[in-house]
């Protein structure tokens, strides 16, 4: 073990999976990052022994920097670290080149296991061991969804993914339709239920 990066936009979730690896193996170095504007080339632009990296970010998609940074850097073990349910993000976060898919909800050995695993070249893998019972969601739904738990209105939303307001209202009646929901309140209690807000 040399040195990884984790990247999480909550400081007290970065400081607590910094400790949590720290304690598992001392003599790793650890720099942690917000996301944002050239996280891209933070993760590339050193060799991190592994990386831990949220979906949600500020300014991106963790999906789709995880895939630009496959492409760019291969081989380097990146363990993605999620609210997101894994019956509905670990699939694709995997095919998306990832070493490991883990909820934050796991237990903490499960992490470490997990970077361990990634380290030492095992296939990628999810943590999950809980069926697909959940029906799937696109990426955008998912996105759409999380922001509704937060709170935001349908301009909100429209202004934050600069996408039109009617696009939203789409994507609403799509979860509405694929969840089995009859309105934006149990809309709400999905996204909380699901853990997708904190």
């Amino acid at each position: 073990m040399k040195h990884a990066l984790i990247v999480d936009d909550h400081p007290v979730m970065r400081g607590g999976v910094r400790d949590l690896l720290q304690q598992a193996f001392p003599s790793l170095t650890i720099k942690e990052s917000s996301g944002g504007d050239g996280i891209l080339d933070e993760i590339c632009g050193s060799d991190w022994t592994f990386v831990v990296l949220d979906i949600s970010l500020p300014g991106g998609n963790g999906i789709e920097i995880l895939k630009k940074a496959k492409a760019a850097c291969p081989h380097m073990p990146i363990i993605i670290y999620s609210l997101f349910p894994e019956n509905q993000f670990a699939a694709r976060a995997l095919r998306a080149g990832a070493a490991a898919y883990l909820a934050k909800d796991r237990e903490a050995h499960e992490l470490v296991a997990a970077v361990k695993a990634a380290v030492e070249g095992n296939p990628a893998r999810s943590a999950s061991t809980r069926p697909e019972r959940r029906p799937l969601l696109s990426d955008r739904e998912i996105q759409v969804l999380t922001l509704f738990g937060k709170g935001m209105s349908r301009k909100e939303i429209a202004q934050f993914l600069h996408i039109n307001a009617k696009t939203v209202s789409t994507y609403k009646a799509r979860l509405l339709h694929k969840l089995g929901l009859r309105n934006l309140v149990e809309l709400v209690r999905y996204a909380a239920e699901e853990k997708l807000v904190e």
